[in-house]
C-alpha cells in the first residue's frame, strides 16, 4: 500500500487510430491494402454503452458503478473531502490521519493487513490531495476472495486503531517528505505560486503540513479528524468491474456502514478577495530556471470547462512549436486547468534556461494575449477534436482507466456518461472558445514565479529556419523526442 502517492493522474492522451480496407477490383485482380491518408477526415468516436448506476445509501454515502463482466475482478474507489486544505488550523492533521488508517485494525498491524491483502489477491491503494483523500481496492470478483477483501478494507477506513505506537513514524515520514519538497524545484516554485493565489488559505499548505504543525499534533486530534471527515455523509464510493448491480448495491451499502455516522464535512471556502498579478523571484542554484504562471479559471463542473479544455488543448501545441521546435528554449512544456475545490486554475510551467527566462516570460504572456484576442484557428480546433475523438475510447480501455473517469464525475458532479466531455468537445467552434477564454482569463492577470540562480538576462533567440530542433535531434537522423 504505497503511502501520500498524488492523487489521480490525468486521463492518458493516445494518438489517432488509423484504419486500413481491403478492396477489390475483378474477381482475378489479387487485393492489395490501402492505407487512409492522415489528411482525409477520421471517422468520429461512436458513443459507447457503459451505462453509469447511481445510488445514495441512507446514511449519505454517494455511490457509482459501471459494470464491466471482461475480467473476473473489480476496482472499488472510496474518497473522502479530507484532504489537507480540510485543516488549515492545524496543518498536516489531514495527511498525519490518513497516514495512520492503515497501520493498525483489531488483531492486525500494519504487516498483517498487506499480508492478508497479499494472501487474498487483493490491492489496496491509498492517496491524499488538497481536497480529498482516497483509498482503492482491487479483488477478485469471486465471493469467497471478494467477501475478506472487503471486510478488512471496510474495517481500515471504519474502524482503524490509528495507533499511538505509530505516530512518530508517521510524522517522521511526513517530515521527509517536507524536506524532499524542499530540495525539489517543482514542489517550491509549485507552493510559492499557490501562495500568490491563497493567501492564508489552506490551499496554500504543503500536502504534508508544516514542521511545526506536525509536531504538536496528537493521537486524539486524529481520531476526532477520522470521525469528522470519514463519515459515512463524507464519503463517495465508485465501482468498477465484474460485479451484478446488485452486488455493487450490497458493496457499496457494506463499506458505508462500516464507517462513521455523520453528515458532509463544509466545502472548501474560495478565495474572496483574489490577489493582484504579482512576480515573485527565488534565487536558487540551478542549471535550469523553473517559471510557473497561473491565475484563476472557471471550476472543473463549470459551464465553460470543456471549452477551456480544449483552448488548453491548442495553446499547448502552440507553446510547445514556438518555445521547443522553433527556439529551443526548453524540452517539455504545457498549459492546463486544475479541478481544486476552491478555485479553478489555469497553469503553465516550464522549465528553460536562467539567463532567457524574463525574455521566456514575457513571450508567453504575449502570445496569451494573442490567443485571447483571436482565439484558435479552425484548423487548430480540428486537430484537437479528431485528436480527442481518437484518444478517447483509448482512455476507458482498462478498469482502473474507467474507475479515474468515475471518479472524476462523482467528485465534481458531472453527468453520468463517461464521453459527456468529448461530446461537448466535438460541438465547440473557435466563436465559442474565444468567447470562454475571455469570461475566465485576462492578459495581464497572471501570479508568476521564477525560480533559479541570478544570472544577467539576454534576449530570445531567433527562430530556427528549420522545423526539427536541434535540441531534440541530431541533424540526419529521426529518434524520439
Amino acid at each position: 500500500m504505497d503511502k501520500l502517492k498524488g492523487l489521480i493522474n490525468g486521463l492518458i492522451l493516445a494518438g489517432m487510430l488509423l484504419s486500413a480496407h481491403a478492396s477489390a477490383a475483378t474477381t482475378t485482380a489479387t487485393q492489395k491494402p490501402v492505407l487512409q491518408s492522415l489528411n482525409e477526415t477520421q471517422a468520429p468516436a461512436t458513443h459507447r454503452t457503459l451505462p453509469i448506476k447511481g445510488y445514495k445509501t441512507l446514511s449519505g454515502t454517494k455511490i457509482l458503478f459501471i459494470r464491466t463482466p471482461g475480467l473476473p475482478m473489480f476496482d472499488a474507489l472510496v474518497s473522502f473531502a479530507a484532504g489537507s486544505a480540510h485543516t488549515p488550523h492545524q496543518p498536516g492533521l489531514a495527511a498525519v490521519t490518513y497516514s495512520l488508517l492503515n497501520e493498525g485494525v483489531a488483531g492486525k498491524d500494519v504487516n498483517a493487513i498487506q499480508a492478508a491483502f497479499d494472501n487474498l489477491g487483493a490491492r489496496m491503494d491509498m492517496g491524499i490531495s488538497q481536497d480529498r483523500t482516497w483509498f482503492s481496492l482491487r479483488s477478485l470478483s469471486d465471493e469467497s476472495r471478494r467477501t475478506p477483501a472487503l471486510e478488512l478494507f471496510a474495517q481500515v477506513l471504519g474502524k482503524p486503531l490509528l495507533p499511538q505506537e505509530s505516530l512518530p513514524a508517521v510524522k517522521s515520514q511526513l517530515q521527509y517528505f517536507l524536506d524532499r519538497e524542499d530540495q525539489s524545484s517543482a514542489a517550491q516554485a509549485r507552493q510559492a505560486n499557490l501562495g500568490q493565489l491563497f493567501p492564508d488559505h489552506g490551499n496554500a499548505q504543503s500536502l504534508y503540513g508544516t514542521r511545526a504543525g506536525l509536531a504538536s499534533i496528537t493521537r486524539t486530534q486524529a481520531q476526532d479528524f477520522h470521525r469528522e471527515a470519514y463519515a459515512a455523509g463524507n464519503a463517495q464510493i465508485t465501482l468498477v468491474g465484474d460485479l451484478t448491480e446488485e452486488e455493487a448495491q450490497r458493496i457499496g451499502t457494506q463499506i458505508s456502514a462500516a464507517l462513521p455516522l455523520g453528515p458532509a464535512t463544509a466545502a472548501i471556502q474560495p478565495v474572496t478577495s483574489p490577489t493582484a498579478p504579482s512576480l515573485l523571484r527565488i534565487e536558487r542554484p540551478s542549471t535550469q530556471a523553473y517559471l510557473r504562471l497561473a491565475q484563476p479559471s472557471d471550476l472543473r463542473s463549470g459551464p465553460d470547462y470543456v471549452a477551456l479544455q480544449m483552448a488548453m488543448r491548442v495553446f499547448t501545441n502552440r507553446l510547445t512549436n514556438e518555445l521547443r521546435e522553433r527556439r529551443g528554449l526548453t524540452y517539455h512544456v504545457k498549459a492546463d486547468l486544475s479541478a481544486l475545490q476552491a478555485q479553478g486554475l489555469l497553469t503553465i510551467e516550464l522549465q528553460t534556461r536562467p539567463e532567457q527566462a524574463d525574455a521566456v516570460l514575457a513571450h508567453i504572456k504575449t502570445m496569451f494575449s494573442d490567443f485571447l484576442a483571436q482565439g484558435p484557428t479552425q484548423q487548430e480546433l480540428e486537430d484537437s477534436q479528431q485528436q480527442l475523438t481518437g484518444s478517447a475510447p483509448l482512455n476507458s480501455a482498462t478498469n482502473m482507466q474507467i474507475l479515474r473517469q468515475l471518479y472524476a464525475i462523482s467528485v465534481h458532479n458531472l453527468p453520468l456518461d463517461l464521453d459527456f466531455a468529448t461530446q461537448a468537445a466535438l460541438k465547440l467552434s473557435p466563436v465559442s472558445i474565444k468567447s470562454a477564454l475571455n469570461r475566465h482569463h485576462h492578459a495581464d492577470q497572471w501570479r508568476v514565479v521564477i525560480l533559479g540562480p541570478k544570472t544577467e538576462q539576454q534576449p530570445l533567440p531567433a527562430p530556427s529556419e528549420s522545423a526539427t530542433n536541434a535540441m531534440c535531434r541530431m541533424p540526419g537522423e529521426i529518434v524520439a523526442s
